[in-house]
């Protein structure tokens, strides 16, 4: 697989007020706070490594956009989105994070994907999506590992607008908690005022089956092993999005230094 080439935002301009006129084929490093617009009918490719940021994004109608968000720690992200945005973050360190988008036109969209794993810390995600034009959609799907005394919180919140029919707001919580000591604690929200609007939100939470593992060991793997291979099938479709091999590669040991600790 041929490497993706990227390019520094500040590349682009003014760092802090960055306008995009037009499509760029290179993945986008962000590393410091800045507002980012970009124009109509642009499609564009971001990966986040920022500390203590914030970063405010405005997508005009159709857009495409690609945001990756990688190990970076304590930041405030506002999107305000009319076109179509694919989000997903990878943490590994400790973080207070906070999302929100704003789906501002007709069709618009976002997806948004959040992969955490601790060992032993403290880590926060506000995630908030509000749909305030009709016939537009979000899905949140977040997955946490927790491992050695680490607790995980997810908050989580849709809003549908009074008025923005045939909208569609779904979210879904995941989390592993690896020890007696270890917590995960997800709190999902719908704020939905209009009634022609589907709306949903789910949560599950515990330990690794005991019987999935029982299996893989009688088949011949032993117990880390087989907790490493279905570990591996549920963040590995976080992981295979990340566009860059480097930081794909990167993030992947980082994990399984996590876990072998």
């Amino acid at each position: 697989m041929s490497e993706v080439k990227t390019i520094l935002l500040s590349s682009l301009g003014q760092v802090d007020n960055i306008l995009i006129k037009k499509t760029i084929d290179e993945l986008i490093i962000i590393d410091s706070s800045c507002d980012i617009k970009i124009e109509a009918n642009v499609t564009a490719s971001f990966i986040d490594i920022s500390n203590a940021s914030r970063i405010y994004l405005e997508a005009s109608n159709n857009t495409f956009i690609e945001y990756t968000a990688i190990n970076s720690v304590n930041s405030n992200r506002v999107f305000n989105i009319n076109g179509e945005i694919n989000y997903l973050s990878v943490s590994l360190k400790e973080t207070k994070e906070v999302f929100n988008v704003n789906l501002l036109s007709e069709n618009a969209s976002c997806n948004a994907k959040c992969l955490v794993v601790s060992s032993g810390m403290n880590n926060s995600f506000i995630q908030e999506i509000t749909h305030l034009a009709p016939n537009t959609f979000s899905n949140i799907a977040n997955v946490g590992v927790a491992i050695s005394k680490s607790n995980i919180t997810f908050d989580t919140t849709g809003k549908v607008a009074k008025g923005m029919s045939s909208s569609k707001c779904s979210q879904l919580s995941r989390g592993i908690v690896m020890d007696d000591v270890s917590s995960i604690t997800a709190k999902p929200i719908l704020l939905i005022d209009e009634f022609d609007c589907f709306a949903n939100h789910g949560a599950t939470i515990g330990k690794m089956s005991d019987e999935d593992l029982f299996y893989l060991m009688s088949r011949g793997l032993s117990k880390k092993d087989a907790f490493l291979l279905i570990l591996q099938g549920i963040i590995q479709p976080f992981i295979s999005s990340i566009k860059h091999e480097e930081y794909k590669n990167r993030i992947e040991q980082d994990i399984q230094n996590l876990i072998e600790k």
